[in-house]
């Protein structure tokens, strides 16, 4: 597709509100929901979701050194191993979204969650 396409395309879609935007916070009554909250601070504030469903997963895989350890992740299989060690550690993080419905005229609020942590507010087409 030539620029002038996609530039068109993007016109149309903005034309139609078929764009996504995302936000920082959503408002729920007079709290704000923020990227980084749980879930159960997220169903506290604002209720259950008109919609939720998993969403995949994300293979996540982190290197560290022998010099550098993170006491949240898996223990290390070798703790007096010579300088240079390496060790290699692979979470899979399930993928969730939960969608609110906030009333005629206002956005479809999407909430992406990576496990327990929100990580993305996407404000989706207007109701």
């Amino acid at each position: 597709m030539h620029r002038r396409q996609k530039g068109m395309l993007v016109a149309a879609l903005v034309g139609l509100g078929l764009t996504t935007a995302n936000a920082d916070s959503m408002r729920c009554g007079s709290y704000l929901v923020n990227t980084g909250d749980s879930q159960s601070r997220v169903l506290e504030l604002c209720g259950e979701p008109q919609r939720a469903w998993q969403d995949g997963f994300i293979e996540e895989t982190v290197r560290r050194n022998e010099g550098y350890y993170d006491s949240s992740a898996a223990p290390r299989p070798y703790p007096n191993a010579p300088g240079g060690y390496e060790q290699e550690v692979r979470r899979v993080i399930p993928v969730y979204k939960w969608e609110y419905h906030r009333g005629r005229g206002t956005f479809l609020q999407i909430l992406v969650f990576h496990s327990d942590t929100l990580v993305q507010i996407i404000n989706g087409p207007r109701q």
